[in-house]
């Protein structure tokens, strides 16, 4: 993914913008929002909803058309809203990058929400949702690009073999230990049997987190999920992977996601689920490690790289 970048939104681009919508409606506001390296932005509309005006960085050049595609496949996909594609503009004539307008999805992430009495049940939707996500089928393993699935693979054993060899080699050139770099290799080689238990490539989010789901509270009181956001990490792999990139970014942030996550997503047809998990969420450390590391983050910081490499080293010893 690229670094954030910076976008002032001139009032004059952001009329024209929306006047070339469809029905040209006329612009009413415009409110700055925050998430992930795009700049986003909420037009306000007289007389119609309010859409969403996402301006992508120049790298990666594949970016907006992934999002753009995977937002296709999304359209209706699900019982809950998720960001429908309005306009898709290339041209750079009235923004000096390319944009995309979305359907605004209504809700707050899951965030706002970590004091609610009912946070558990919250949760337990988010994973209910997870499982539907994994019932949108892929034809082949692999990372999305702008046309589809990239370099394509037939089984996840295939797939995950050269993840993990990326992943390391890629660790290794970071600065990582060259000593726990080959522990971790001989613990996630010696469990590909695990992941080769695959039951078929699935649709996964790769970015399933309490920021990119969206929930309201109801007139009766019940917090309910609104919406989910953000498919730009999207791949196409196993549902045990995704799953455990949810849990480990949720646990992240809040303690107590994991029970009721797993509970919303019910029983998993694995000879050991529980295994496979810790063995994707390994993966998912070193990866993570990789992106901080690759950013300039603090090495040492407990919350980044620092504990990133803790919990590794951890996991080497129990494996």
């Amino acid at each position: 993914m690229g670094h954030r970048i910076s976008f002032d939104l001139d009032a004059a681009a952001a009329d024209a913008i929306v006047r070339g919508l469809p029905g040209s409606p006329t612009l009413a506001g415009v409110t700055p929002l925050t998430g992930g390296g795009s700049e986003l932005f909420r037009l306000e509309l007289q007389d119609a909803s309010p859409v969403v005006l996402k301006v992508y960085p120049d790298a990666p050049k594949w970016g907006p058309r992934k999002e753009v595609l995977v937002a296709g496949w999304m359209d209706g996909a699900l019982d809950v809203p998720t960001p429908r594609l309005v306009r898709f503009d290339e041209s750079r004539t009235l923004l000096p990058l390319v944009y995309a307008v979305f359907t605004w999805t209504a809700g707050s992430d899951l965030r706002s929400y970590f004091s609610a009495p009912d946070l558990e049940d919250a949760y337990r939707q988010m994973g209910a949702l997870l499982r539907r996500v994994h019932r949108v089928p892929m034809p082949a393993y692999g990372y999305i690009l702008d046309e589809g699935v990239s370099d394509p693979k037939p089984t996840n054993a295939i797939y995950m073999a050269g993840a993990i060899e990326g992943a390391l080699r890629k660790f290794r050139s970071l600065g990582g230990d060259v000593g726990l770099a080959r522990e971790l290799e001989q613990i996630l080689q010696g469990g590909m049997d695990l992941m080769a238990e695959s039951a078929g490539p699935v649709l996964c989010h790769d970015d399933f987190h309490p920021g990119n789901l969206l929930f309201v509270r109801e007139e009766a009181g019940r917090l309910r999920l609104s919406g989910l956001i953000d498919f730009g990490n999207a791949r196409a792999g196993d549902a045990l992977m995704d799953l455990a990139k949810a849990l480990f970014c949720s646990k992240h942030e809040d303690p107590r996601s994991s029970v009721p996550l797993m509970e919303g997503y019910g029983p998993i047809d694995h000879s050991d689920p529980d295994r496979a998990l810790w063995l994707y969420t390994l993966f998912h450390r070193v990866t993570m490690w990789n992106w901080l590391t690759a950013l300039g983050a603090d090495p040492g910081s407990p919350t980044g790289p620092g504990g990133l490499l803790r919990d590794l080293h951890e996991m080497a010893r129990a494996s």
